[in-house]
């Protein structure tokens, strides 16, 4: 295996090409060449570290994917520094014999040459109907560890006024404004006719943001406490950020949760918008009946 180091984005992004084809494989002889010696596994907030925890999952993709995927898109790629993000459209037959379609988003830490770290989140609303679960042996179903990454983004200095590091503070800069809730600080920094999707419901227009906003003001009644940014990848067009919302929900509950978002930034605004989350956590956390409808 030719190492990629952490200074050649181009490498490492080839690299993850080949290791997905073989983790989709199922087959550890086949993608754990591609591991580093205590590699870390992020399914939405679900940690596990080790071998083990990769060997989890393609043991249960083994059990719910019986005739492997019908077909894996992958719709944005981006790679700077140790990092690659992918935005991967997904479908299969499930063990269930339904028609699965999902959308996810992936990021990858190559250190030496290896997989040092996984992070996918998927809509796992969608993905609850579609498996027969029970089909998964105790094996299988290790708990793992709530928790969010160790990794933490640099931002871009105020001299680097590379594409990148300027498409990077446009999207910065939406999200400072986007979860404040408030359309006269987000609408200026919009495209004429953006989109937004949130796992697999799709929004179109500025009004879809608006309904986003709506739905957030009404979430999270004393707004967003803090935010982390993990990983903040660019290549000028797209940025790709893993990151962490933290709130109190308007259940009263301490909410802490993990985001796959990737940002399209066109002439200096965002034009298209895709966030997947741990679902999951997120159902458990809010009142989702005030949302009406």
């Amino acid at each position: 295996m030719t190492a990629a180091m952490k200074d050649d984005p181009a490498g490492n992004l080839e690299l993850v090409r080949r290791y997905r084809d073989a983790f989709g494989s199922f087959e550890p002889s086949r993608y754990e060449p591609f591991l580093a010696p205590d590699p870390v596994y992020h399914a939405g907030m679900t940690m596990r570290r080790g071998l083990a925890a990769y060997a989890q999952n393609t043991g249960s993709g083994a059990v719910l994917y019986p005739h492997g995927a019908l077909r894996t898109g992958e719709r944005r790629a981006v790679a700077q520094g140790a990092w690659v993000a992918n935005l991967i459209d997904r479908e299969a037959i499930t063990n269930k014999g339904a028609f699965y379609e999902n959308v996810y988003t992936m990021f990858y830490e190559v250190v030496d040459g290896r997989i040092a770290t996984q992070v996918e989140l998927l809509d796992f609303r969608v993905a609850g109907d579609k498996f027969d679960l029970s089909a998964l042996g105790p094996e299988l179903r290790s708990p793992g560890t709530q928790a969010v990454p160790e990794a933490r983004a640099v931002l871009p200095s105020d001299g680097d006024t590379t594409p990148s590091a300027d498409a990077t503070r446009t999207a910065l800069a939406f999200l400072d404004a986007f979860l404040a809730f408030d359309p006269d600080r987000y609408q200026p920094l919009l495209g004429d006719d953006p989109a937004h999707q949130v796992g697999m419901s799709r929004r179109s227009g500025r009004a879809g943001f608006d309904d986003v906003a709506h739905a957030g003001r009404v979430l999270y009644p004393n707004g967003v406490e803090g935010r982390t940014h993990h990983v903040l990848v660019s290549d000028g067009r797209t940025v790709a950020t893993l990151m962490s919302l933290r709130a109190v929900t308007n259940k009263g509950v301490d909410y802490e949760n993990l985001y796959g978002m990737f940002l399209d930034v066109h002439a200096g605004r965002v034009v298209n918008v895709v966030e997947v989350l741990d679902h999951r956590v997120a159902q458990a956390a809010f009142d989702l009946s005030a949302l009406g409808g």
